[in-house]
């Protein structure tokens, strides 16, 4: 049998041991093991979740997602105009004066050929009739590829050469021009007679519907654009020449395709687009979204929704606000 103070020793060591096995336990590294759901990816997805009250239900307005015919255009910037450009006009002009002289020429030479040596016409008065003529046709020439080159069709110009009149329509009742300026890439799409939209800053929330009147030919060296003027209606007369333009060409046919109301997206801090969703109209989810065009209060959805879909539709601000700041009971 052991001594009592034997005993007490015994009974120290064994305390002694058993606190260094605690302190060689704590500093152990922990074993491996896989986060699985509950890891940092899940409670950050966790957190884009919301449990709404009646009350707060009310402050949204939930629809199901549908589609939109979006219209294919070509956005560019443009200036309203003149009745004519001066440019056509001063082409026009040169164009019926060398189509004027040379029928003078023409006329000319056929009475020089007509009279011959034997009524006294020299050889040297013939050879200058001929150049003569040369001369205006080189000109006509010049001056129909001129007006050509502003957009002028070959049969609008036979009818000027003809009939010896300017072809500039001018303004018919409530109506006014825009001059257009295409990028190049945009240009093999644009055609005379397709319909156009424009707002001026002056009346931003109104816009004026027109048609493309004349595609002119060439693509300008320094800027490498195509330039179209086109028809407009301004049925109040509130367009001036000078005011500029946003102008939306029509380039293609309308596109059916996923559409939400523009109330529905909230842009976040870092520039991306979401929307909120649900399926029983009580737990909402944000949802990432890609967005193509507008049109008429609606944004094109190229990713993130599928039809019929339930997004909020007005209340979008105030449930990520709501994200950001709960209330506090």
């Amino acid at each position: 049998m052991l001594k009592p103070a034997r005993r007490i020793l015994l009974l120290r060591a064994s305390i002694i041991l058993a606190l260094l096995a605690c302190a060689c336990h704590r500093g152990a590294a922990p074993p491996l093991t896989d986060p699985g759901p509950s890891g940092p990816e899940t409670a950050a997805a966790a957190a884009k979740t919301l449990d709404l009250s009646p009350e707060q239900r009310r402050a949204i307005k939930i629809d199901p997602v549908g589609t939109f015919p979006f219209l294919v255009e070509a956005e560019t910037v443009g200036t309203i105009s003149f009745d004519e450009d001066p440019a056509i006009i001063q082409a026009e002009s040169t164009l019926i004066t060398a189509a004027a002289n040379f029928e003078m020429s023409r006329k000319e030479l056929l009475r020089v050929q007509s009279l011959g040596e034997a009524n006294g016409i020299a050889p040297k008065e013939l050879e200058g009739a001929i150049a003569a003529g040369q001369t205006a046709a080189a000109a006509l020439k010049t001056a129909r590829d001129a007006v050509r080159a502003l957009g002028k069709t070959d049969a609008e110009i036979d009818h000027m050469v003809a009939t010896g009149h300017f072809d500039s329509p001018g303004s018919e009742g409530h109506t006014t021009w825009v001059v257009a300026n295409v990028t190049e890439t945009d240009s093999p799409q644009v055609r005379a007679g397709e319909t156009i939209r424009l707002k001026v800053p002056a009346y931003p929330d109104h816009w004026y519907a027109g048609r493309v009147s004349r595609v002119y030919s060439t693509i300008d060296l320094n800027t490498h654009r195509l330039t179209v003027r086109a028809r407009v209606e301004d049925p109040k007369g509130q367009l001036r020449p000078g005011m500029l333009a946003t102008v939306a060409i029509r380039t293609g046919d309308p596109v059916q395709s996923l559409a939400v109301p523009t109330t529905a997206v909230v842009r976040e801090g870092d520039g991306s687009m979401i929307t909120w969703i649900t399926t029983d109209q009580r737990h909402f989810v944000e949802r990432s979204l890609t967005l193509g065009l507008e049109r008429e209060g609606r944004y094109q959805v190229l990713s993130g929704l599928k039809a019929n879909d339930l997004a909020v539709t007005e209340g979008g601000v105030f449930l990520s606000n709501l994200l950001e700041a709960p209330p506090s009971d």
